[in-house]
C-alpha cells in the first residue's frame, strides 16, 4: 500500500466525488423528497423525533416501541422501561433528541447525541446534557445516553464523555452500562424498514409513507439501491487501485487516517468559525450594545441581554448552511421589545 498523507487522501476524495457525480447523472431519477432537499444533522434529529413521537390511531407509539425493543437488545438496564406517555423533543435544552418520562413512575430519560454528520464532540458535552436531565429529578440509574453515528465507526471522545459522565452511566460495567452506541446503517435503517412492515398502512398511511421515504433515503446514502451498488463497487475498485489496497490491515489503516483527517477538519472549521464570529460579530456588538450583555461561543453563538434571566438570542447555522437568528427560552422577565430593538 502507498504511504498515505493528507494530500493523497484529499486528492483521492476529490477524484471519487467526481466519479460519483458523473455516474449518478446516468441513474434513473429517484423521487425522494428528503434526498432532494439535502438535509443536515439537526433535520435528521427532527425527522427521527417525529417518527418516535407518532402516537397512531390507537394512541400507541409504534415506532418508539420498536426503538425501545432495539435498545433492550443493546442494554440490559433498559429492560425495565415501560412506555407511558413519553415527551420526545428535538434540540430542547440544546440536546439533539431528549426522551423524557420524568413525570412517570418509574421515571427515565434518554439522551440521543446525533453525530450522523461527524460533527466534532464538544468539551464536556455529554456531561453537560446529563446535568440538565438530572435537573428533571431523574435518578442516575434511569439516565441513558445514545451516541448515534452514520456507520458506527465514529467513537465518542473523552472530552465529551468525561470520567464523571462515565461514572454516572456505569460505563465500565457491562451489565449496568447505560451508554449505548447506535448507527443508522446497522440499527436505524433496519428499524425503519421493520416499522414500515409492521404497521397497518391503511390505518397509518402518513407514517407508512414517511418510513418508506426515510428508509429509501438511507438506502441511497449507503449505496443499497440497485444502481448505486454498482457505483459503490466501481468507486471501491478505483480506490483500491489508486492506493494499492490488498488486505484488511490496509483498509483499517486508511479508515484510521480518514477519521484523523475528519477530526482535524472539524476542529479547524470550529476554530475558524469562532475566529470569524469573534472578529466580525462579537467585538462589533460589544461596542454597539455596551455593558451587561453576555456572549458565549460554543456549539452556537449566544447573546444574553442584561435583563433576560431564562432566555437568550442564538445565532445558528441551518441545514442549508445559512445563518439564522432566533430567541430561545421561556419565563423570562424583560422588556422584550426594547431588548430586541437595542440588539
Amino acid at each position: 500500500m502507498k504511504e498515505l498523507s493528507y494530500d493523497i487522501l484529499i486528492k483521492l476524495a476529490s477524484e471519487i466525488a467526481s466519479i460519483e457525480k458523473k455516474e449518478r447523472e446516468n441513474l434513473p431519477y429517484n423521487a425522494n423528497i428528503i434526498e432532494d432537499i439535502k438535509i443536515k444533522e439537526n433535520a435528521h434529529s427532527r425527522i427521527l423525533t417525529t417518527l418516535l413521537n407518532y402516537a397512531g390511531h390507537d394512541h400507541s407509539f409504534p415506532v418508539y416501541q420498536i426503538f425501545i425493543d432495539l435498545l433492550k437488545k443493546k442494554c440490559c438496564s433498559i429492560k425495565n422501561i415501560t412506555i407511558h406517555n413519553p415527551n420526545i423533543t428535538a434540540e430542547k435544552e440544546r440536546i439533539d433528541i431528549l426522551i423524557d418520562e420524568s413525570h412517570e413512575s418509574p421515571s427515565y430519560s434518554i439522551i440521543i447525541e446525533n453525530k450522523v454528520c461527524w460533527v466534532d464532540d464538544q468539551f464536556e458535552q455529554i456531561e453537560r446534557y446529563i446535568k440538565k436531565v438530572q435537573g428533571h429529578n431523574v435518578p442516575n440509574e434511569s439516565i441513558f445516553v445514545i451516541y448515534l453515528t452514520k456507520y458506527g465507526n465514529k467513537k465518542v471522545s473523552d472530552k465529551s464523555l468525561t470520567q464523571k459522565a462515565k461514572g454516572i452511566l456505569d460505563y465500565d460495567d457491562k451489565k449496568l452500562c447505560r451508554f449505548i452506541e447506535l448507527n443508522y446503517k446497522d440499527d436505524l435503517l433496519p428499524m425503519f424498514i421493520s416499522s414500515a412492515n409492521q404497521i397497518d398502512r391503511d390505518k397509518e398511511p402518513l407514517l407508512y409513507s414517511s418510513l418508506i421515504q426515510y428508509a429509501d433515503y438511507w438506502k441511497g446514502k449507503f449505496s443499497m439501491r440497485n444502481g448505486e451498488k454498482k457505483i459503490a463497487q466501481k468507486i471501491a475498485k478505483y480506490m483500491a487501485d489508486k492506493l494499492n489496497v490488498n488486505s484488511i490491515q490496509n483498509c483499517l489503516k486508511i479508515s484510521d487516517n480518514l477519521e484523523s483527517l475528519q477530526n482535524a477538519l472539524d476542529e479547524k472549521q470550529n476554530e475558524l468559525m469562532k475566529q470569524v464570529l469573534n472578529e466580525k460579530v462579537v467585538e462589533p456588538l460589544k461596542k454597539c450594545l455596551g455593558d451587561g450583555y453576555q456572549f458565549e461561543l460554543s456549539e452556537f453563538f449566544n447573546i444574553t441581554p442584561p435583563t433576560w434571566k431564562h432566555a437568550y438570542i442564538c445565532l445558528f447555522k441551518d441545514d442549508s448552511r445559512d445563518l439564522f437568528i432566533g430567541v430561545y427560552g421561556s419565563a423570562f422577565t424583560c422588556t422584550t421589545t426594547n431588548a430586541l430593538q437595542s440588539a
